[in-house]
């Protein structure tokens, strides 16, 4: 996988030399080097979550050499970004997350790219430094927890700014990486849907039209048996044609990952005008939600507003995004209707199948139930990303 890095490029030589002026110590020079293999390990890694804990679990080693602290990570691009990423034979101090994720949200608002504070009720002090990444919409720091006193910050950040250069350019090339590849997928199935839609598509359209009125005539003759038959083919006819146009309609649709609170917002404002129905959003999971991959997740949203509009007779709908005590994920959609129950779908429809099969393929758990009021409740449960 060809990686383009000229911040890497650029940036290293440059540390060298500061460091040398600086009258550094040999462990800090001589470390250098590892810190360029950081940036080709993030920007070519292709499991994040895993690539940032193996480089924590280094960099704690590094940092113990020099300082008494624990280094920590927030905002990171993984499927929860407000997690607080630790080494792994360390143990964050309770409370720390939650006191991180408000003084920082706070200070980046005002786009400050270091933060000094003692902990509130403990005797822990903080020295946080801002990563430049190239997402202005997301923030993401490196943070330093010190157990005593907190030294100055000029020796921290002779420390601690290779650091977090070395990690934002490593996570901006991860990120254009896989923006590249989301872009060449969404570009094949956009080819995909246009095969489609100019060959079966419209080979289907004509079909349905043609079996729609062979029924209507067969209706007005005294044979029951090829009324039925021709009635058959019709709603045959239609199926294919509709499941088409859906097929293609998810082709064209792409979804950047992390953008999936956004995608379902669009989808029922969508669904809203195509019907009279009311939809209500209720999220309680923020602005970012990340999956193992967003768009089997806003496939099987999609499908399932989708039955309610065609299928339910509800006048109302919900989807719920609910973040669970063990880290997952509920998405919860329902609505008033007439209800329906899973083991009594058509066998000729295979909607609900491929829901549970795109449900496995993120390792999620799709329950489909009746509502005690009256309609159907679907959770979507998405486990926290390991």
């Amino acid at each position: 996988m060809a990686v383009s890095m000229p911040l890497w490029l650029l940036n290293f030589p440059r540390l060298l030399r500061e460091q040398r002026q600086q009258q550094v110590t040999r462990k800090e020079i001589t470390y250098a080097p590892a810190l360029s293999q950081l940036v080709i390990d993030l920007a070519c890694s292709d499991n994040i979550s895993h690539s940032l804990q193996h480089s924590l679990d280094h960099l704690q080693r590094y940092i113990s050499l020099h300082l008494e602290a624990d280094i920590y990570l927030i905002g990171m691009p993984t499927s929860d970004r407000q997690a607080l990423l630790h080494p792994a034979n360390i143990a964050p101090p309770m409370g720390l997350a939650a006191q991180l994720r408000y003084q920082l949200n706070e200070h980046s608002i005002q786009d400050a790219n270091e933060l000094r504070y003692k902990l509130p009720g403990s005797d822990l002090s903080i020295h946080a430094l801002q990563l430049a990444l190239d997402d202005a919409k997301n923030t993401g720091w490196v943070v330093l927890c010190f157990k005593d006193h907190l030294p100055d910050s000029t020796p921290i950040n002779r420390l601690l700014t290779p650091v977090g250069e070395a990690l934002g350019s490593g996570l901006n090339g991860w990120c254009r990486q896989q923006s590249r590849i989301n872009e060449a997928i969404s570009s094949e199935k956009a080819a995909h849907a246009a095969e489609l839609h100019d060959s079966i598509a419209q080979i289907l359209g004509y079909m349905r039209i043609k079996a729609s009125r062979l029924a209507q005539q067969c209706k007005n003759t005294s044979e029951p048996e090829l009324a039925k038959i021709s009635e058959d083919l019709s709603h045959q006819a239609q199926c294919a044609y509709r499941q088409t146009r859906e097929l293609i309609a998810c082709s064209r649709l792409s979804i950047e990952q992390g953008h999936l609170v956004e995608a379902i917002s669009q989808a029922i404002g969508e669904f809203e005008q195509r019907c009279a129905m009311v939809f209500e959003l209720d999220n309680r999971v923020g602005t970012q939600l990340f999956t193992e991959d967003d768009s089997q997740a806003i496939f099987i949203i999609r499908e399932a507003l989708n039955n309610i509009v065609r299928h339910a007779h509800a006048s109302h709908a919900r989807v719920q995004l609910l973040r669970q005590n063990d880290g997952s994920v509920r998405i919860r959609i329902e609505d008033n209707g007439k209800g329906i129950c899973a083991d009594q779908a058509r066998q000729d429809s295979f909607g609900m199948k491929i829901m549970q099969e795109r449900a496995e393929r993120i390792h999620a758990n799709l329950f489909i139930l009746p509502r005690v009021q009256g309609g159907t409740r679907i959770d979507l449960i998405i486990p926290a990303a390991k």
